[in-house]
């Protein structure tokens, strides 16, 4: 809608707009509540958005831990790694394997032939029609067509589609033609001069080298005699790789990847502490009183630094001492301290294990909840207990007890309730329809706004109605009042 073209103070002499303007100001103020409530809770949506996505990944971490599959991870070792080594690639079915190297396997050396072109490089047209064969048991003809400005690069992918067996590559200044299956080749020119790629004019004949076939390797692996085809090869979920012939078994070993069990534990304790460094942090940030969102014509007023310092200091502490937050970290607390129901007595806490709160001092309460290991009661516990440490992750209750269940499991399932709560308070960006708490008071907000902007341009409107009237009114009897000066002035 254009706005209106208004003239004011034309007979009065007074500055109207400016006048309207600071009645609308002091009009303004429910709407400019309003929008600053709008912010608000658009900060606070967000801010608890922010704080369900450290919960939802902390609880996709939990994967790690709470299914026993994952702690079962193997670590091969042999005895001579000068003459085998050997990884896991998968999970081995035994704890231990002897192998025995009789011979290594050697690579077939493939037929190959070698010319040199005289183009300057691969991407410069050949001058002359020409045609040359490939004879490898069957002939493969490859023409050189100067209409469609063949190359050496174009020439090596005619050869490499056309050839079944022999293949070519361009590499250094020399076109290499290679059989892998070691059967010998020639090569011929049919048809013009075939000097630019190295072959010789018509007739000229190239023959290749002679190949050498591979020879197979030779193990026993557990007695049994197996063939390979090259020296690297995977064997019941470990990949093999033999270097030298042994005159007796090299003895494999097959036990628990202890150090992986301790990684996967440790980065779990890692970011569970991020976490709780950063809801603590958000409820116990600082709000500061009397600071509130900046409104557009605000900003316009201030330098960009000030406005955002200002800004930052109204947001600070939106969610101070937040009960849902508090709440989550309280259950995420519980889930982890409370001992598991029919695990082994001796390891039915974290603490059993070496994770522990904060070591006692007199500073211990601002950890607020992070953990702490015992790098060495730890690792002493997975190597002589692992079976218990498994069990206290990842116990399953059949009842669905949470004093039955996993710690880790335990912990899924509070950080789930605390994800739906969070969720249905603030929603989510995934969720093209905001239906939550905050999301439905933002509508509702908006369309307060746009009620009484409504209203604001009514009585804008209003104002200048009046001011209009006056003005008429006043120039009226300006005009009216000169007559009769005139009038006067005439009779003298």
């Amino acid at each position: 809608m254009v706005n209106p073209i208004r003239f004011g103070g034309m007979a009065s002499g007074l500055d109207t707009e400016k006048i309207v303007k600071q009645l609308m100001d002091a009009e303004r103020a429910p709407v400019n509540k309003l929008k600053r409530n709008k912010q608000l809770q658009e900060w606070k949506r967000d801010a608890y958005r922010d704080m369900n996505s450290l919960l939802l990944d902390l609880q996709k971490s939990l994967d790690s831990l709470r299914f026993a599959s994952n702690f079962d991870k193997k670590k091969a070792i042999s005895d001579n790694e000068q003459a085998v080594s050997v990884k896991t690639i998968g999970k081995p079915a035994m704890s231990s394997y002897t192998i025995k190297v009789n011979q290594l396997a050697q690579a077939a050396v493939p037929a190959s032939a070698q010319v040199a072109p005289t183009l300057t490089n691969s991407t410069t047209n050949f001058s002359s029609d020409f045609s040359f064969e490939i004879s490898a048991g069957t002939s493969t003809p490859i023409n050189i067509d100067v209409t469609t400005q063949d190359t050496i690069d174009s020439v090596v992918r005619k050869i490499n589609q056309a050839s079944p067996g022999v293949k070519a590559t361009y590499f250094n200044n020399k076109l290499v033609f290679s059989n892998n299956d070691g059967t010998t080749f020639d090569l011929k020119v049919t048809v013009g001069d075939g000097s630019e790629l190295g072959l010789g004019t018509i007739g000229s004949t190239t023959p290749s080298s002679a190949g050498t076939p591979g020879t197979p390797g030779s193990v026993e692996i557990n007695g049994v005699v197996q063939t390979l085809s090259g020296n690297t090869f995977t064997y019941d979920g470990m990949e093999f790789t033999v270097k030298q012939v042994t005159a007796s078994p090299i003895r494999v070993t097959v036990k628990t990847d202890e150090d992986a069990v301790f990684d996967t534990i440790k980065n779990f304790i890692t970011k569970y502490n991020d976490v709780i460094d950063k809801v603590n942090a958000k409820i116990s940030e600082k709000k500061n009183n009397g600071y509130e969102p900046l409104l557009d014509e605000d900003r316009e007023k201030l330098p960009e630094n000030t406005a955002d310092k200002l800004e930052a200091m109204a947001k600070s502490g939106i969610l101070q001492r937040d009960s849902t937050l508090s709440g989550a970290l309280d259950a995420m607390r519980i889930a982890l301290a409370a001992p598991l129901q029919g695990a082994n007595a001796s390891f039915d806490t974290l603490s059993e294990i070496g994770i522990t709160g904060a070591p006692n001092s007199k500073y211990a309460y601002l950890e607020k909840g992070k953990l702490y290991i015992n790098e060495s009661k730890l690792r002493d516990v997975i190597n002589k207990n692992g079976d218990n440490v498994v069990q206290l992750f990842t116990q399953y209750s059949s009842s669905k007890d949470v004093k039955e269940t996993g710690l880790a499991q335990r912990l899924y399932d509070e950080l789930n309730k605390s994800i739906k709560s969070l969720t249905q308070k603030a929603g989510n960006t995934t969720n093209p329809v905001d239906d939550s708490v905050i999301g439905k008071s933002i509508t509702q907000t908006i369309k307060d706004i746009d009620r009484w902007e409504d209203r604001l341009k009514d009585k804008e409107d209003q104002y200048w109605k009046k001011f209009t009237a006056m003005e008429t009114a006043l120039s009226k009897y300006n005009s009216q009042s000169s007559w009769f000066t005139n009038m006067l002035s005439g009779q003298q």
